[in-house]
């Protein structure tokens, strides 16, 4: 150890480069960490936020909750049905307009 600190001392450069790369490697770490911790709590907060939502509306009427929850599945549902539908008629409207682009010419 004693050896590599007497190579750095009598070695500026090499000093200088060593504390680049260690400062460089500790700041893709922390960025990354913070990129997690951020994303994380992020989540958390939707979370609960989420669950206050929920609680909001269960404490009021507990009766009414369950079938309010139904009536937003049902809601859920058919919306999603009718994106379901409209995706099949975009892709096979795609799918004919790609049918007819390969049989055209090439000339045109």
């Amino acid at each position: 150890m004693d050896d590599f600190i007497n190579y750095l001392s009598a070695h500026p450069v090499a000093l200088v480069v060593i504390a680049a790369v260690a400062l460089l490697f500790i700041y893709l770490i922390l960025r990354n960490m913070l990129k997690f911790i951020l994303i994380t709590g992020f989540v958390l907060v939707i979370l609960g936020l989420a669950a206050l939502y929920g609680y909001y509306h269960y404490s009021g009427e507990p009766e009414k909750f369950l079938e309010s929850v139904r009536e937003i599945v049902d809601k859920i549902g058919d919306q999603s049905e009718q994106v379901i539908e409209a995706g099949k008629d975009v892709v096979e409207k795609v799918g004919k307009s790609i049918k007819e682009g390969r049989s055209a010419p090439a000339g045109k």
